[in-house]
């Protein structure tokens, strides 16, 4: 799923589904540490990208600049507050 311009997935792993950033050379940067079913992982891709979506447009800049002020760290947070 596209998001802001960039590339999110959810990854099968041995614990169960997680979700991943896909760079521009094909390395998956893994976002999410909390394992789940593939339903609940969707779920939280979906509402992942509504919260950056806002998030985003309230802040009123482009996605470009919204991706520099907001780091991977501040990414892992958001999808924590998101279980």
């Amino acid at each position: 799923m596209k998001i802001l311009g960039r590339e999110f997935v959810a990854e099968q792993m041995p614990s169960g589904w997680v979700i991943c950033e896909r760079w521009r050379d094909g390395v998956l940067s893994l976002i999410d540490n909390e394992p789940s079913n593939r339903k609940h992982v969707q779920l939280k891709l979906q509402n992942l990208s509504d919260c950056l979506i806002k998030d985003c447009q309230k802040s009123g800049v482009s996605p470009e600049q919204y991706w520099q002020a907001h780091n991977g760290n501040a990414l892992t947070q958001l999808i924590s507050k998101l279980q």
